[in-house]
């Protein structure tokens, strides 16, 4: 991909600069984001994600330095994302006017006397000096994966406002905060796009900061049946549609399954493994282990999951109670009978679906 083709303007203009995926855990939310930084840096419109492409991308975030890629989690906070404090072993006096993005080494033959406390960048300041100092102005791409993982306001801290379309640099709007650490005033250069995904079965996005949420675009990535096969005997299409509804019955639609689960399976044996490994289990995490709805979920009965009576202890014969029962995965393999049931009606109302 060396020769990139140039394309109007326009298309380049319309890509939105905060824009979150979201969408159910398989749903190729991180795939679509290679997709996207190639489409954004090369002005490109790309229909599938081949070899090319993720050289390009490899290309674009390790040689180029265009492409931050980043994972919020819990611990996450405003210091690795903006700007922070790191204790330097070996210095006698403070060194606060300096900033490193990496940990500089005491001077050479220099005895080590306690520690001073340096600036560092996050990765935002990083890529967003590097989108600055781009005397062409080329596009630039920050992608947050999980971003609803880690508690953003806190992460973002006063640069949610920096985030609005016109408060970027050179825009109408144009604002500008200083940090807290340096001092320094700060902006978002306009060339800067801030990519993020949001997995919905571990946070709706109703419970998202309002703020951000009105900085952010988003854009739904639902499961797409479209790209399963019939393998073996198995309609794989039917199987995810079938689980999705009773999931959506059962819960909504932030805890469904996606395609990307099934989209390798080119045996029974790979479907069955997929089932016992990944999905079963899900669906267990989705229900906190209630058994009940999980069965329930693939068709009933004793095809992949087994249910069998316990006995009381002793001295409990006589206590009246519901019944209780010992659940497990079935070990052997899953027989195709067994996803034609899962498929086929459970009740009146589905039948008419």
């Amino acid at each position: 991909m060396n020769s990139k083709p140039k394309i109007p303007d326009e298309r380049h203009g319309n890509q939105k600069l905060n824009l979150i995926l979201y969408g159910p855990p398989g749903t190729g939310k991180t795939y679509t984001t290679t997709l996207i930084c190639v489409e954004i840096c090369d002005e490109l419109q790309i229909v599938e994600l081949t070899d090319e492409v993720r050289e390009r991308f490899g290309e674009l975030r390790d040689k180029e330095g265009r492409i931050e890629f980043v994972t919020f989690h819990q611990s996450y906070g405003y210091e690795e994302f903006v700007e922070g404090l790191r204790p330097v072993a070996g210095r006698s006096e403070p060194e606060v006017d300096s900033v490193h993005s990496e940990l500089s080494e005491p001077p050479s033959g220099a005895a080590p006397e306690g520690f001073s406390l340096e600036i560092y960048d996050g990765v935002l300041k990083r890529i967003a000096k590097r989108a600055q100092d781009d005397e062409d102005g080329k596009p630039y791409v920050l992608v947050i994966d999980e971003i609803n993982r880690a508690n953003i306001s806190k992460v973002l801290g006063e640069l949610v406002t920096l985030l609005e379309e016109d408060k970027r640099e050179g825009r109408e709007n144009e604002v500008s905060v200083t940090l807290p650490y340096s001092g320094k005033p700060f902006t978002l250069p306009s060339n800067l796009y801030i990519l993020g995904t949001m997995n919905t079965a571990d946070r709706s996005i109703a419970l998202l900061d309002t703020a951000l949420r009105r900085r952010f675009e988003f854009k739904e990535m639902p499961p797409d049946l479209s790209t399963l096969l019939t393998v073996e005997g198995v309609d794989l299409k039917a199987v995810l549609g079938a689980i999705n509804k009773r999931l959506e019955y059962l819960s909504d639609r932030d805890h469904l399954i996606g395609h990307a689960w099934f989209m390798k399976c080119r045996s029974k044996e790979e479907i069955d493994g997929v089932m016992r490994s990944k999905i079963i289990p899900l669906l267990a995490e989705y229900f906190y282990d209630d058994w009940n709805k999980v069965r329930s979920v693939l068709g009933g009965g004793n095809h992949f999951i087994v249910r069998e009576p316990l006995a009381p202890p002793p001295g409990m014969e006589d206590d009246s109670g519901e019944d209780r029962y010992s659940w497990f995965v079935r070990e052997d393999e899953f027989d195709v009978k067994a996803y034609e049931n899962l498929v086929k009606p459970t009740s009146a109302k589905e039948a008419d679906e």
